[in-house]
């Protein structure tokens, strides 16, 4: 009797993660039947993350920093020692509850009207790959899942159909197949030195070699530094609902894994946050300077995915916050007057765009009681004091980066202007679902740091909460300063860097953090 809900919790966890793929069949049978099928999806993904959370607040560990390994269904092996093994835990919880979000505002956004061909069943498998990247815990299943992410992403940028799409999704297979040979050739070393495909199995290799190659494609996947270069062009040729997939949660399918290794081997304790500070500060210069909305949403992408590796114990919430507000932005900027930020301030927006921009854009950059404050609360706490002040002055370029969305004025309707069309409604039900999540998590996240005070450490969290909101006012101050003392630069064309993102800009810096890596983790 005792082992029927670990079966039963199996079972339901391996239904789960198959059903993205059988709804992406039936839907080829049945169209009719393809966008219920995702929702359902979407929902089943959501429904695993509210389970592991509730398995997490009855051990106490999200409000005593405990681990929650033994959360239902846990761990889950099949087909022997060599086969398939997931792990569905605290450490997948909040990247599904991004995948379950991101993906229904997709679906939401585009009810009406969908992009052509067949999006929803490569919605659905995108969907299903990235549920499984995020529990696999042997290296073989991650491979098999990376690649399916990959290639249903690249199908995904090419619904547009055009010329330079083509060459875009192209050139982000090919990065992608080169960097998971990499990484396959990675795992073969582990193997043969271990005996094992374990992630855990990568500590006790030696020489570095193994460990480097994994890391190189999982850098890749995840956009981090010099491996995330192909970011800003697949971004800026996208459509829109595409980008809001990749830079909301298709990047943190290798993002997952990188934590789980971080925590398992400690030659990586110092190497993973020097990367993630490299990226962070890579992305953002390039983010102050660009011109163009959508690039410049990327190059910040590549900047935020660096923070999340600082602190593997909260990465995944950090992920959750920065994916749900991009992911509003990017759905947000179809409806844009223009992609270029040359005369921004001169372009009105509706309600509908203006609203959801301000709210994302103040998330991104830690305004309490938002999701995005909340998890900058919780990596401060998480990192050492000089590393926290080196974040700081990140945040203030943040701040300064979206500054330069904030400018445009509100539209107001003028009387006698006819209403919008019918099938393109002023709010997008997607983006609604998303900001009311960023709203609600954070709410609810700080209730849980509040609740545990009320245990006898209330007037410390209180305090802290208090310092980080007076903190956050600060940064909030001289980001502003820093935007409008760059601005009069930017008219003037003064500003300007090196383009990064040719084919050959790809593959050497794919090679020079591949040689990088190598020398760091032989010494």
């Amino acid at each position: 009797m005792a082992l029927m809900p670990t079966l039963s919790g199996q079972a339901i966890a391996i239904g789960w993660l198959l059903l993205p793929f059988l709804g992406a069949f039936l839907s080829a049978l049945l169209p009719v039947l393809a966008r219920w099928l995702a929702l359902l999806c979407c929902a089943a993904t959501a429904f695993m993350a509210a389970a592991i959370t509730l398995g997490a607040l009855q051990l106490g560990a999200f409000s005593s920093g405990g681990s929650t390994a033994g959360v239902w269904p846990g761990a889950i092996e099949l087909l022997g020692p060599y086969g398939v093994s997931l792990q569905v835990d605290d450490v997948a919880m909040p990247f599904l509850l991004l995948n379950g979000l991101v993906g229904g505002a997709v679906l939401l956004d585009g009810w009406r009207r969908l992009p052509p061909g067949p999006f929803l069943p490569l919605l659905m498998v995108l969907h299903g790959g990235l549920n499984s990247a995020f529990v696999a815990t042997d290296l073989i299943s991650l491979y098999v899942t990376l690649e399916v992410v990959g290639v249903s992403a690249f199908l995904l940028i090419l619904i547009n159909r055009s010329e330079r799409s083509l060459w875009v999704a192209l050139r982000y297979l090919l990065i992608g197949n080169t960097v998971m040979t990499l990484y396959l050739i990675g795992a073969a070393v582990v193997y043969v030195q271990t005996g094992s495909f374990q992630l855990g199995a990568v500590a006790a290799t030696t020489g570095g070699a193994a460990l480097a190659l994994l890391l190189v494609g999982l850098l890749t996947k995840s956009g981090l530094f010099l491996s995330g270069l192909w970011l800003p062009l697949t971004h800026a040729e996208s459509p829109a609902v595409v980008s809001a997939l990749l830079s909301g949660v298709v990047v943190t399918s290798g993002i997952a894994p990188l934590l789980r290794l971080s925590v398992a081997i400690p030659a990586l304790h110092g190497v993973i946050p020097a990367i993630g500070l490299a990226s962070a500060a890579l992305g953002l210069l390039f983010a102050l300077v660009d011109q163009e909305v959508k690039r410049m949403l990327a190059w910040s992408t590549l900047s935020q995915m660096g923070l999340v590796v600082l602190a593997p114990a909260v990465g995944g919430i950090y992920a959750l916050g920065h994916g749900v507000a991009k992911a509003v932005l990017f759905l947000s900027a179809r409806r844009f007057p223009a992609r270029d930020l040359a005369g921004w301030k001169s372009r009105p927006l509706p309600p509908g765009v203006w609203a959801p921009l301000w709210i994302a854009s103040l998330s991104v950059v830690g305004l309490p009681p938002l999701l995005g404050f909340t998890a900058k609360y919780q990596l401060d706490k998480a990192i050492s004091t000089p590393m926290g002040l080196v974040v700081s002055v990140l945040t203030v370029g943040t701040v300064a980066v979206y500054c330069r969305l904030l400018g445009a004025p509100l539209s107001r309707p003028k009387l006698g202007t006819p209403p919008p069309q019918e099938g393109e409604p002023e709010w997008s039900a997607g983006v609604v679902l998303l900001l009311g999540a960023l709203l609600v998590l954070g709410v609810a996240l700080l209730g849980l740091e509040v609740g545990n005070g009320l245990q006898g450490e209330s007037a410390s969290r209180a305090l802290a909460l208090a310092t980080s909101s007076g903190k956050t006012a600060l940064v909030l101050l001289a980001g502003l300063g820093l935007h409008r003392l760059l601005e009069p630069w930017r008219r003037w064309g003064n500003l300007a860097l090196p383009k990064l993102e040719g084919f050959t800009d790809l593959i050497g810096g794919i090679g020079l953090v591949g040689a990088g890596l190598l020398v760091m983790l032989s010494q």
